[in-house]
């Protein structure tokens, strides 16, 4: 059985190929078009799901889109009515671009894929605790999902047992701790759907100061039911997300040229902790009402705030805790996909993902094409292991090396196959890898940890934990710090990565890395410079190569050097 799962038209389009409940192929649109979160149809991206499944549209069983765009279209006219004659302008501009494409969904699909079977719309949030769900290694599991907003849910607590889900709880926009995290993001100088981390990362800097005027705005109960004073949002109204109401309580927002002041660095921290609050009060709810389960899925976009994430262990009764890799609007593709097989379908629950290298994956011979035609000199390898060899040691030189290997991983993490990688022990390294991808040296980086040696580093909750898809943050150990520099943020936490033999030549190199040095552990981020996607081909990786201060390239079987 063959589903074919795409999500779109928001931000993150992504698609998917499931053949009998197992991901063939998975990637977001916006490595083929180069517009980072791009929302268009991903049409690059089905072709490809085709092409490696080596089929066409016909063997195509089911297509299953990720909500349900007559319900979407209902709630924003049911907010443009409320909200008259202040949300005109949203209005003019919103329209028609629904009336044109977003409600046409299915016709659009038949259109353009040519395609004469059965079409599943899968509600947003069920898209999300789906992937998440079904991913996981759980049968049976607390599932809590949390977002900007869907059709009209922006918060939802279920419950997953065998291949079924079951909606348990809900609140519903225009209340919603996503939009509450966006705003202030915008608020602070920084682009919605985008930088969020950058919050996030900001908050380190700062203390909770600004906690009690940030309460005025967000009413919370115990279960962490909460209601937004709508009297300081404008995101229902019009462009912009606050009102003057908000400015007069925070001041006037950050320009995106303004310098990042204490007052923000605090403004940020508060606004992280609130969400924490209220992130943490959920999930103890979600426990109460099912006491006898002991696992937990998270998702949604506010499932990627790692921050929050690494608490739960302490703040919470749960002790398993699964959170797929991509977590937002590009996995409702693959969740949407797996509900179909799952629950219409009923099949049983039976596989979770080891790792995320769903993407593209090019021959040495393509390769060595691109290196030839920019008359680049390289080093080739016959042998991987020797390539290994080779890139640890200058690792461990302090060489900054871009590493293209093996499939591209799906979602927003680079997880070992289109990374930059960088020896941790330094803290002159931040600094310097920051330089290289051109971004604002607030910001930290992940780390890559041999799973069976991560409680050497950090405070993880047990020995020899899985944490493959970088989506929590913990303390490093005092006696660490020392040793990771680079990577231990102002808060003394990391962004960590357990690799094991799922990730093959990534654990590989860290393994030769960790004999040469000591450390097992190194600094990963994302191949791509500020404002681009991920690399995709061998030519943007040689171009964002060239152009930067990275210091070596490994990609293929081929290790070429800047002399």
């Amino acid at each position: 059985m063959y589903i074919l799962g795409i999500s779109a038209y928001y931000h993150d389009s992504a698609a998917c190929l499931i053949k009998d409940g197992q991901i063939v192929f998975a990637v977001e649109e916006e490595r083929f078009t180069r517009i980072k979160h791009d929302n268009q149809f991903p049409i690059q991206s089905i072709y490809q799901c085709l092409k490696y499944g080596s089929i066409n549209i016909n063997k195509i069983d089911y297509i299953a889109y990720y909500e349900k765009p007559l319900l979407k279209f209902e709630r924003i006219i049911d907010t443009f009515i409320k909200t008259w004659p202040f949300s005109l302008e949203s209005f003019v501009k919103g329209i028609p671009e629904w009336v044109n494409y977003k409600i046409k969904i299915e016709s659009i699909i038949r259109k353009k894929l040519a395609y004469k079977g059965k079409i599943y719309f899968v509600p947003h949030h069920l898209s999300h605790a789906a992937i998440s769900y079904y991913s996981s290694p759980f049968d049976n599991a607390g599932i809590v999902t949390v977002d900007g907003v869907g059709e009209y849910q922006t918060t939802a607590l279920w419950n997953g047992t065998g291949n079924r889900i079951t909606l348990l709880k809900s609140i519903n926009f225009p209340h919603s701790l996503g939009l509450f995290y966006s705003t202030f993001t915008a608020f602070l100088g920084f682009k919605v759907n985008e930088d969020e981390y950058k919050l996030m990362g900001l908050a380190a800097y700062g203390k909770p100061t600004y906690k009690k005027q940030i309460y005025e705005l967000i009413k919370v109960k115990e279960d962490g039911s909460f209601c937004l004073d709508l009297n300081y949002f404008n995101f229902q109204k019009g462009k912009k997300m606050w009102n003057e109401r908000l400015e007069k309580l925070f001041g006037l927002p950050r320009r995106t040229d303004d310098k990042i002041s204490n007052k923000h660095k605090n403004l940020a921290a508060s606004v992280q902790s609130v969400t924490e609050d209220i992130y943490l009060k959920i999930i103890n709810h979600m426990h109460s009402l099912t006491p006898n389960v002991r696992n937990l899925c998270l998702g949604g976009g506010v499932a990627l705030n790692a921050l929050a994430n690494g608490k739960i262990y302490k703040q919470t009764p749960y002790k398993k805790i699964y959170i797929f890799g991509a977590a937002g609007d590009s996995g409702g593709a693959i969740g949407s996909a797996l509900y179909v097989y799952h629950s219409i379908k009923n099949h049983k629950k039976k596989h979770y993902f080891r790792n995320l290298y769903f993407g593209t994956e090019y021959p040495d011979v393509d390769i060595k094409r691109s290196l030839d035609n920019k008359k680049l000199k390289y080093q080739s390898f016959s042998n991987r292991k020797n390539l290994i060899d080779a890139v640890a040691s200058l690792l461990s030189l302090n060489k900054v090396v871009g590493w293209f290997e093996n499939k591209m991983e799906f979602g927003p993490r680079a997880l070992g196959s289109r990374s930059i990688l960088a020896n941790p022990r330094y803290r002159f390294m931040k600094t310097k890898v920051n330089k290289i991808k051109k971004r604002e040296q607030f910001r930290p980086f992940a780390g890559s940890v041999l799973q069976d040696r991560v409680q050497v580093l950090f405070s993880t909750p047990y020995k020899n934990q899985w944490f493959p898809f970088m989506n929590f943050c913990f303390q490093v150990k005092p006696e660490a710090e020392d040793k990771i520099k680079a990577i231990v943020h102002k808060d003394k936490t990391c962004r960590i990565q357990t690799v094991n033999k799922d990730n093959d030549l990534y654990f590989q190199l860290i393994k030769k890395f960790y004999e040469i040095t000591g450390t097992p552990c190194i600094l990963n981020t994302s191949f791509n410079l500020k404002g681009e996607p991920i690399v995709e081909t061998p030519d943007q990786a040689i171009e964002d190569f060239l152009k930067t201060k990275m210091d070596y390239l490994a990609i293929g079987s081929f290790l070429v050097g800047k002399n």
